[in-house]
């Protein structure tokens, strides 16, 4: 009879870790905000870390925990090569920079937020919700002329 495989997530002591040194992502901005997300959501999202202790995927997520004094957390074990690990650790980093926010729904479930006094720990404060509502305005204004200014067969030149 074949023992069960190891748990895939693994709790552990937060200094077995280390922040990869060839990570070429810059997160100090970030950690603010990933710690508040941590604290009010929790560990969504385990690190992923060779068996050394470097983190391939997750350096925030280790320097938000090690803001907030943490002694443990989840990890995956990344058992691929060296080659694979660098590969994943750009992929981690960059697949997100390829999507888009639709603003104007953005906005919409930002304000949801806001009436319920839910905006901590999303990144996102009311001041920046209020500018990005404001960008939204902005635009539908500019849209609006644009629409009178075209031309002809515009509104703005009939009649």
């Amino acid at each position: 009879m074949e023992s069960p495989a190891p748990a895939p997530i693994e709790t552990v002591e937060i200094s077995r870790l280390y922040c990869s040194p060839t990570n070429p992502r810059r997160n100090d901005e970030a950690v603010p905000h990933v710690a508040a997300s941590l604290r009010r959501f929790g560990w969504q999202q385990p690190i992923v870390a060779r068996r050394s202790g470097e983190v391939v995927a997750g350096n925030t997520r280790l320097k938000a925990a090690q803001s907030l004094g943490m002694t443990e957390v989840p990890v995956w074990w990344f058992d691929g090569s060296d080659l694979d690990a660098t590969a994943f650790q750009i992929a981690d980093n960059r697949s997100h920079e390829f999507a888009e926010w639709n603003d104007a729904e953005l906005a919409s479930l930002l304000e949801q937020l806001r009436q319920e006094d839910s905006l901590d720990g999303v990144g996102y404060s009311e001041d920046d919700l209020d500018a990005l509502v404001q960008e939204l305005r902005d635009q539908e204004e500019v849209d609006k002329e644009g629409n009178r200014s075209i031309g002809y067969g515009s509104p703005a030149s009939i009649g």
